[in-house]
């Protein structure tokens, strides 16, 4: 896909900060997509699950939403799937060994 110079050039101007969270929420409706098809379920069926809305979690899965730590939890236990990884020191100082 061709990217738009007007575009690409607004994005350079935006705060590095705002940037990295905006990233970061989409990786988070990425893998919920990625648990639901895992599972052949559909929006509808993680409305039912979470207990709600279908235009709420729709809202959710556009990449805007600013996910709570609660919400995130209530997210793995309902689809029995991790979201969201924390390393420990130890654990982060292997990986950066690999």
């Amino acid at each position: 896909m061709k990217r738009s110079s007007i575009l690409e050039a607004r994005r350079r101007t935006v705060d590095p900060a705002i940037r990295q969270k905006v990233n970061l929420s989409f990786q988070i409706v990425d893998r919920i997509h990625e648990i639901l098809q895992s599972k052949g379920l559909k929006q509808k069926d993680f409305a039912a699950l979470m207990g709600k809305s279908e235009a709420e979690i729709s809202k959710w899965m556009r990449g805007t939403h600013n996910f709570t730590i609660d919400t995130l939890l209530s997210i793995e236990n309902n689809l029995g799937a991790p979201i969201l990884v924390v390393y420990s020191p130890k654990e982060e100082e292997e990986a950066c060994l690999v």
